[in-house]
């Protein structure tokens, strides 16, 4: 592809790939010509670029919580892992190395190197000890990220996560009692409002304010109950609300679960606190102060990728400490070895400076600006300088706004899809497939994309990676009279005009959609459509058009019944973190034996045709259980103000994996 060049009417074809810290690309473009050690050009020392981010941040700057790609985008050039992957989707070394020994009794060696003379930020050298730091945090009983290790198959790593050498005698037990215990058919009244409570109604109490709770408790027939305690207190009347659910709700819970996961956590807690039994992994092993090895239990296609983590300041995050970690989560103020410091965030804009230290160079410009700016005014904010590069949605009119302005920009696949998740805590099989046969996908992506941006694609999977099924066929066709025939093998039926359960309860399901407000969005025309569809079958669809953070709040908690996002940054066919029972991006909240046994033997299937085999049944199954409706395969647009940034400064080549992010300190303004 030909280097980036000033653009009137014609766009170059590129691709947009946001970096993710724990894997990233290598450049190949010649970097511009160093200054002294420790100082920036002068010439460019007081530019700042301004990179417009199309959605609100979460604000989660900690390396081990970001989940959010805006935040991402920021920590991408703050920290430095040991490899990162090119524009091929290749691993490279970046801030060391990660290498690959087979062993002959089946188990692999990763050895992981640092780069000798690499510092962070605050002019402290980086050494193992930092990495294994970031590795430890990842495989603490008390992370909460994303990012978790346990599932990963290190050697000994199970033991130290419970702590206790002989943990799997006693762990297979935990799903046994808590069927025989805490299933629907057994658990106490009790057990099942203790978990109520706990959980605050699955998320979906958020205090007093946060719902009409007394015309809820009205319209549910506890009107009298209401009035009867004192309802400025919280703990009342989430007790109150409490008994509502058990009454009236019963089976839409899964307390099981639940407490099957408590099992666990007090399993833990108890082994925890008569003192740390199993102090370190076995499986994992400091060398020198520049090398370690980590050791996998069987073959992993992806082990070098999946134990990349971020160089993470040992001396700055705090000491680590065995079972409880909340401290170093807690820390909002990030510090690595990258490109770039983190100075702040205020009034949505996240503001980096030139990291002085980092390894690979000396940079052109001293200050970068991510700032929100609302989709609608993006393009005349880049038109006008405000802005200089931005990230607009791949759209037919954005293409021919750009044009129309003379405005550089790229466009190309995404490494990544649209879909809709389907909580299933809150949804019945039987339910998530008849909303997925509501779904009228094509007509809703078309209407919005136009045929050259987006099609629809038929599986959990972005089509950039090899391993996507490029047979597959539609699963659950549109189709309304199919989508009764679920809902009645869920135990609903059409009764005075409503789809009623056998206690006499509508079916009512929430979607939420980040479309702003005015149904800016490709699903929103299909989820108005299936809303239209459910109400004449009896039943209710409410759309809830918000901002993105609004959306990820109600996802993360549970209040979401279905939500509409976009996976990004994919480079390897493992869904093992959105699909696995214990994955940390699990928000679909599935628990499946079958598909946690084909997500393993994929990991372990070097060769590609078989792989291709096992990752089509997987996404078969995901289909069959209805836990992430695809939608759409998009192109992806960056546009860039020629007039400010000199776009020769940029790389020789964009593809999925690689683009002006990748080598953001390498980039010169005008």
């Amino acid at each position: 592809m030909n280097k980036l060049r000033r653009i009137t009417v014609l766009a170059l074809i590129a691709l947009l790939s946001v970096s993710a810290v724990f894997a990233q690309g290598q450049s190949e473009a010649a970097a511009p010509a160093p200054a002294a050690s420790g100082a920036l050009q002068p010439e460019q020392a007081d530019k700042t670029l301004v990179i417009a981010v199309p959605a609100t941040f979460e604000e989660k700057w900690n390396p081990f919580l970001a989940e959010s790609a805006y935040d991402q985008d920021v920590l991408d050039q703050i920290f430095v892992s040991p490899i990162r992957i090119n524009k091929d989707n290749e691993v490279i070394p970046w801030g060391g190395n990660i290498t690959t020994t087979e062993n002959a009794d089946g188990t692999v060696t990763y050895t992981v190197t640092v780069k000798p003379g690499m510092k962070f930020s605050d002019g402290e050298e980086v050494t193992i000890d930092d990495y294994l730091y970031s590795v430890y945090v990842c495989s603490d009983p008390s992370y909460t990220g994303p990012s978790a290790l346990i599932i990963e198959d290190i050697v000994g790593i199970k033991e130290y996560y419970y702590d206790d050498p002989n943990y799997s005698e006693v762990i297979s037990g935990f799903a046994a009692t808590a069927a025989e215990k805490y299933s629907l058919d057994t658990i106490s009244k009790e057990d099942y409002m203790t978990y109520l409570i706990e959980t605050n109604l699955e998320g979906w109490w958020g205090g007093l304010n946060s719902y009409d709770w007394k015309g809820y408790a009205e319209s549910e027939g506890f009107g009298a109950q209401y009035a009867a305690i004192d309802a400025t207190n919280a703990d009342a009347v989430l007790t109150l609300i409490a008994e509502i659910e058990y009454a009236n709700y019963f089976g839409s819970y899964d307390p099981q679960t639940w407490w099957e996961a408590k099992l666990a956590e007090s399993y833990i807690a108890g082994n925890l606190a008569d003192g740390v039994d199993v102090p370190e992994i076995s499986g994992i092993k400091r060398i020198d102060d520049y090398t370690a090895t980590v050791t996998y239990a069987s073959v992993n296609i992806y082990g070098d990728r999946s134990i990349s983590f971020a160089f993470a300041p040992a001396h700055y995050y705090g000491e680590f400490k065995k079972g409880d970690v909340s401290a170093i989560l807690s820390n909002m103020q990030p510090v690595g070895s990258g490109p770039y410091v983190f100075k702040g965030f205020a009034d949505n804009i996240a503001t980096v400076t030139a990291n002085v230290n980092y390894f690979e160079g000396v940079h052109v410009i001293g200050t970068v600006k991510f700032q929100y700016v609302p989709e609608a005014d993006a393009l005349a904010s880049l038109s006008s300088g405000v802005i200089d590069i931005c990230n607009p949605s791949g759209s037919k009119e954005n293409v021919e706004e750009l044009d129309s302005l003379g405005l550089a920009y790229d466009l190309t696949d995404n490494a990544g899809y649209g879909y809709s998740g389907f909580n299933c805590n809150n949804l019945d099989q039987n339910i998530r497939k008849g909303l997925f046969s509501l779904m009228n996908r094509r007509a809703s992506v078309a209407g919005y994309y136009g045929s050259k941006i987006a099609q629809v694609i038929e599986r959990p999977m972005t089509t950039v990676i090899a391993e996507y099924p490029d047979d597959a066929a539609e699963y659950y066709p549109y189709d309304p009279a199919k989508a009764l025939e679920y809902f009645k093998a869920a135990g609903y039926e059409q009764v005075n005009g409503k789809l009623v359960n056998k206690a006499g309860e509508q079916l009512v399901v929430n979607a939420y959609i980040g479309g702003d407000g005015v149904g800016d969005h490709p699903a929103y025309a299909m989820y108005t459509q299936a809303a239209e569809d459910m109400a004449a079958l009896g039943a209710e669809l409410q759309i809830n058009d918000v901002q993105f953070a609004v959306l990820q709040s109600a996802m993360n908690d549970g209040t979401a019944d279905i939500f509409t996002l976009a996976w990004g940054n994919v480079n390897t066919c493992d869904k093992s973190s959105q699909f696995a029972s214990d994955g940390g991006q699990n928000r679909y909240n599935v628990k499946d034996a079958k598909m946690d046994a084909l997500l393993d033997e994929i990991m372990k299937t070097v060769d590609l045709e078989e792989r291709k085999a096992l990752v089509a049944e997987m996404l078969d199954l995901a289909m069959d259980l209805a836990i992430e409706l695809p939608l759409y395969q998009r192109k992806n647009i960056l546009a860039y103000n020629g007039d400010n940034v000199d776009l020769s400064s940029f790389p020789e080549e964009t593809t999925a994996f690689w683009d002006y992010s990748s080598e953001l300190w390498k980039i010169r303004m005008n």
